[in-house]
């Protein structure tokens, strides 16, 4: 019947949506608070990244603002 198929098309696009859905949120939650204490850390009163982890420790953030931003782009896909 033709009425079936785009409601079968709708139930296929919400479960693949779903997961998709989760790594968008997860990888954006993963990467605002670097970027939030990024511009917070310009103003005087707040330590910057660096201050806090030094230039060789900059890769525990990085990586992890790296890993989130592939999740995300992940969950974006054919957005």
């Amino acid at each position: 019947m033709p009425g079936m198929q785009p409601t079968a098309m709708k139930t296929e696009y919400k479960l693949r949506s779903t997961p998709r859905r989760i790594l968008r949120v997860l990888g954006i939650a993963m990467v605002l608070p670097f970027l939030i204490w990024l511009v917070l850390g310009w103003l005087p009163g707040i330590p910057s990244i660096i201050d806090v982890f030094g230039v060789t420790g900059l890769k525990i953030p990085a990586g992890i603002v790296i890993g989130g931003l592939l999740l995300a782009a992940i969950g974006f896909e054919d957005f």
